[in-house]
């Protein structure tokens, strides 16, 4: 993947347009639940169309659905969701549903159990059928054919229930014969097998041997996945229902956002594209031209079916957003799960309700639905379906004919029926087929098949003979060749035990296709030998995709105790490739790795372009001795990489507090220095390590007008940190005015660090004399970012006067704090003469603001103001992926959550908060108090996005304190300063979000994230400078120029209006604005 940054000159401005769109119903409208109305709603893609398998009465609340080999659609179903009410049974059920006329309609429907409670998954299997329910997976068989069950086993016990939408759920049969299912973030199971417990903390994806109960996770991460499924080659692929990376693509061991003590993570193939529920790949060469090979997948926020086409690229894949299968304004439709029928029909589960929020929306509001419930059945236009024998019914010869369908339904069953005939007559009439097809494509699936029974039968001398054919599968005929190894190396890697184990390895870690070598990468990692480390080790490649990467990375991280020991005693015996090496040393945890890493790369052995790599090394694990080595080669005339190096001292001396000696002399040098990047680094670290004698530097560095601001700041903070009576008066002179005005906010942080009472009076005086809002944030922020500031704050305001604008500023910060303080916020309002904002509506008043944003709110507008730099809108959400990472993206949020719900999240942020985004506070050993969501956690490091979108990361050993927050990161109050019309028209705009019409986040890609230059008022020094050196000078990274982030419309237009015009350069009066793509595949790109 390359990074590539573009920047442009834009001279005038593009006009787009946009149209109304219908609002989100209200607080009692909601649809009528007949399906003829919601059906007329559907718009179906272009060669199909759609009707209703089942409704109710046959069915109601699905969660998911299987078929099984008789060609019946099973459905658990959950009218008790989201709880079970105190008092009441749970009564949920198992249906069985048949279409017995072919019609395309289902005309028998049965419950095989009922007394459940919140059934969330279930696969027909093994004479009965499996169903997660709630803290269990059970087995329910019906011995007297009754066609209901009578014999309840409970397979496995001890999952998590602490969110009932997070339980597990999705079970699905996996080529081998395993069962995958998942749970989700909030679930935390400890299960008891035959083999010990088994632990997942948070979300992930479990495998099941049904045979031996073998119980294993597969993967971890992301929030809530209930979508899974795999391609004709093994490899799987899931969807996150609260997640915003479209598909993921998910191998053994994969890490994904969210997992729970993770170091490092996998990220999905399509980041900003919606929350998806359900996944299936559509097969057949009846469909529709173009759809045979589409990954389909429902946004059930959106009331449609999107569908996505898989590239391979390198040992993974990229994925692109295609036409939507099916759309609806019905606000009521809720497709949450997908499969594709034994006549050919896509089928989509329904759960057909108006309310989907679980913890956001009262579990006991009226709108939500406990009645309904809907299968539909979509097929190519005048779509006959052929008459084809079921695997049940079909005699061995068949199934095998099966196994090279066109169609998956097929395929996938057929295996199934043949893994419950007998082993030696599939084999018979199995390998003879193999050998008589003149089919490349069939002959792959038969010989993958056979492999795949075999493990399912668990035949040693059967899955040994078959390996050595599909481990060197080349047919020049068939371009899925290098899937079919990739898939039996997989098979392979559970077996070391074999005699030719090792030399399989040896060839597939040396395979041309990077998806083999993946896969031999897992392999050898659950071998966790020093010899399979090794050879894990030759994996290693520059032209290695992200994939790749990271399961090399996971490899030697998780056996470094298998190879640490042989690396210090000899680097060249793991691998004689020096980039081989520093990819080994950086997965370690130990200390020990640095030196000969260091010594290759003083030796000139590791190439110029690792050296970040080297030393960030150095910076996370490296001694007092290994910096003092970087020092002196900083010291070097016209040293390389000086700025890295010396990056590398800061970081070192910020995160483990370790220094170098240096001379005072040396040090001074660098904040003299003539480059300003160097001068800023030379200033932070004389503040790091204490260089007393720096501080006359600072000081004429701070005075000094003509400095950028970034040094002139850099400066006052590196006063602050050297302490002492001089520099507290000197930064005590500038918070309060009295001196470098300019620099006054500055001063107030810096002195704050040192002395927070002192900058607390000056911040209070400051504020009592300004009637602009424009600071408050910058001046308040590191007094209320300590465990003191907001007490203190609150005493110094007894007195004090302020401007109502600066005083509701100052609420928003302080009702938005980690740690409620109703003190704090009575006294700002009092100093700024605020009465107490009434948040809360009556039922009435909520009514009534409702039917005007229905009736009255514009779109147009209300975009114009959710894009207001003050209301921070763009700052803390994302729209299709561009914007702020603190709160959940909004890009079909209209299309899920009620207008009421809207209101009140704007009114009263705290009230409900969405999962994934409930905040932490964390209070350091020196009193620092940081707030923020948690993005990565492990045992060393917690890693929190604060409100500013900037991450913070913070030692383990240096926490005092880490509790889970009650209080949203949106401030609350932040409309509080709209006008009603406003407040109408931006709750129109969101309640618009992801409906029919141009406030969908369109298929097509577009640049969404972008920065432009804005000088603010230093734009003379910054047209002088692109003047004398030209307008390519703007595309540099000189610290001058200040760029800040911006984002597109929703419809992928950069708003040019709001950017800053830079003035007369070459005649022209010029705005200038850069972004960054991330190119994984080559191809065009266009500007309008």
């Amino acid at each position: 993947m390359h990074r590539k940054l573009l920047s442009f000159v834009l001279f005038q401005l593009l006009i787009l347009s946009t149209t109304s769109l219908p609002a989100q119903r209200g607080l009692t409208e909601v649809p009528d639940p007949d399906p003829e109305k919601e059906q007329a709603s559907f718009q179906v893609a272009d060669g199909f169309e759609v009707n209703l398998f089942a409704a109710e009465p046959m069915i109601a609340k699905p969660t998911q659905m299987n078929w099984d080999t008789q060609g019946r659609l099973w459905v658990s179903t959950s009218e008790t969701y989201p709880h079970v009410k105190p008092g009441e049974d749970a009564n949920d059920k198992v249906m069985v549903l048949e279409d017995t006329d072919h019609d395309g309609v289902a005309d028998k429907s049965t419950v095989f159990a009922d007394g459940l409670l919140l059934p969330t998954a279930i696969l027909p299997g093994d004479g009965g059928v499996y169903v997660a329910n709630s803290t269990e997976l059970l087995h329910l068989k019906d011995n007297d054919g009754d066609g209901k069950a009578d014999e309840t086993r409970i397979v496995l016990s001890g999952f998590g229930t602490e969110d009932t939408h997070h339980i597990i759920h999705t079970l699905k049969r996996v080529p081998d014969g395993d069962i995958y299912f998942n749970q989700s973030i909030y679930t935390h199971s400890h299960v008891e097998t035959p083999y010990g417990v088994k632990r997942l903390l948070a979300g992930g994806t479990w495998k099941f041997d049904a045979k031996t109960l073998e119980l294993d996770v597969y993967s971890r991460g992301l929030v809530n996945p209930w979508g899974l499924v795999f391609d004709p080659w093994g490899q799987t692929f899931e969807t996150d229902g609260a997640g915003g990376q479209g598909l993921n693509y998910v191998f053994p061991d994969t890490v994904m956002f969210t997992a729970a003590n993770a170091e490092r993570t996998v990220t999905g193939l399509s980041p900003g594209q919606p929350k998806h529920c359900g996944l299936e790949l559509l097969t057949g060469d009846h469909l529709p031209k173009g759809w045979s090979g589409l990954y389909v997948t429902n946004d059930f926020r959106g009331n449609r079916v999107n569908s996505f086409e898989l590239s391979e690229s390198g040992s993974g894949y990229i994925a692109r957003q295609t036409d939507n299968l099916l759309t609806s304004n019905y606000v009521s439709f809720r497709p949450i799960d997908i499969l594709m029928g034994p006549d050919g029909g896509i089928y989509v589960a329904d759960w057909y309700n108006p309310i989907i929020q679980h913890g956001e929306v009262d579990f006991r509001d009226e709108r939500r639905d406990h009645e309904h419930g809907r299968i539909w059945r979509i097929v190519p236009k005048d779509y006959k379906p052929e008459s084809i024998t079921l695997p049940a019914e079909a005699e061995i010869g068949t199934l095998v004919d099966q196994l090279c369908s066109d169609q998956k339904w097929y395929r996938d069953q057929a295996r199934y029926e043949l893994s419950t005939r007998k082993p030696e007559h599939v084999f018979l009439i199995l390998d003879e087929e193999a050998v008589d097809t003149q089919e490349p494509w069939n002959e792959a699936q038969l010989k993958l098949s056979g492999l795949w029974l075999a493990e399912d039968w668990n035949l040693p001398e059967e899955i040994q003979k078959r390996l050595p054919k599909l481990l060197t599968y080349d047919n020049p005929q068939m371009e899925k060749s290098a899937n079919v190894r990739a898939a039996a190396v997989r098979i392979a890697g559970a077996h070391p035990e074999f005699e030719d184990w090792m030399d399989w390895m040896k060839a597939a870690i040396e395979d041309p296709h990077a998806q083999v070598r993946l896969e031999a990468v897992h392999a050898l990692r659950h071998a966790g030998t020093l010899e399979a480390i090794r050879l894990a080790a030759t994996a290693v490649r520059e032209d290695n995709d992200r994939f790749l990467e990271f399961s090399l990375w996971q490899t030697f991280r998780e056996t470094e105790p298998v190879w640490l020991k042989s690396f210090l005693a000899d680097p060249n015996s793991m691998s004689s490739n020096p980039n081989t090496l520093l990819t080994i040393a950086n997965a370690a945890r130990s200390a020990e790795v640095v030196d000969p890493v260091l010594k290759l790369w003083q030796d000139g052995k590791i190439p110029a372009d690792k050296t970040s790599a080297v030393l960030n090394l150095v910076a996370e694990r490296g001694n007092t001795a290994h910096l003092q080595q970087l020092w002196k080669i900083s010291q070097q005339p016209d040293p390389p990489h000086s700025q890295a190096i010396l990056n590398t001292l800061v970081n070192a001396a910020e995160r483990r507090k370790i220094k170098p000696e240096v001379s005072e002399d040396d040090l001074l040098a660098l904040i003299k220095s003539e480059n300003a990047q160097v001068q800023i680094l030379g200033c932070r670290l004389a503040g790091l390590w204490k260089v007393v004698a720096s501080r006359s530097a600072l000081k004429t560095l701070a005075n000094t007008e003509t400095q950028p601001r970034s040094l002139r700041k850099t400066a006052l903070q590196s006063l602050a940190q050297l302490g002492g009576p001089d520099s507290r008066d000197y930064l005590l002179s500038i918070a309060k005015g009295e001196q470098l005005k300019a620099l006054q906010v500055d001063g107030i942080e810096a002195l704050a660090s040192m002395n927070l009472n002192l900058a607390v009076q000056a911040a209070v005086e400051t504020l009592s004399q300004t009637d602009s809002a424009a600071e408050v944030n910058a001046i308040l922020n590191p007094l209320l970012s300590t465990k003191q500031g907001p007490n203190l704050l609150t005493r110094a305001l007894q007195d004090a006067h302020w401007n109502a604008d600066v005083a509701t500023a100052a609420v928003r910060m302080a009702s938005s704090l980690p740690q409620q303080n109703p003190a704090l916020v009575s006294a700002i309002r009092k100093a700024g003469s605020l009465e107490a904002m009434k948040a809360e509506l009556t039922p009435a008043e909520m009514q009534e603001l409702v039917s005007e944003i229905t009736s009255q709110g514009n779109v147009h507008r209300g975009e114009e103001i959710y894009r207001r730099e003050k209301l921070l809108c763009m700052k803390c959400h994302a729209i299709g992926g561009a914007g702020g990472k603190v709160g959940p993206d909004l890009s079909s949020i209209g299309a899920s959550a009620p207008v009421d719900y809207l209101v009140e999240s704007l009114l009263v942020p705290s009230k409900k908060i969405k999962e994934g985004y409930h905040a932490v506070q964390v209070v350091t050993i020196d009193g620092i108090v940081l707030a923020g969501v948690p993005i990565l956690e492990n045992q060393d490091e917690i890693h929190i996005r604060d409100a500013e979108g900037k991450v913070n990361v913070v030692p383990v050993e240096d926490i005092e304190l880490k509790k889970n927050s009650t209080v949203s990161l949106m401030p609350a109050d932040l409309v509080g300063k709209l006008r009603r019309d406003e407040l109408v028209d931006l709750v129109r705009f969101i309640s618009a979000l992801g409906k029919t019409g141009e406030l969908v986040v369109s298929k097509q890609q577009y640049v969404r994230t972008w920065e432009v230059l804005n000088p603010g008022d230093n734009v003379k020094a910054i047209n002088d400078a692109i003047r004398h050196n030209g307008i390519e000078h703007a595309a540099t990274d000189d610290p001058l120029l200040p760029w800040t982030a911006t984002y597109s419309q929703v419809d992928g237009s950069l708003a040019l209006q709001p950017l800053a015009w830079m003035g007369n350069i070459a005649a022209k009066n010029l705005q200038f604005a850069r972004f960054e793509l991330n190119v994984i595949q080559a191809g065009r790109i266009g500007l309008k």
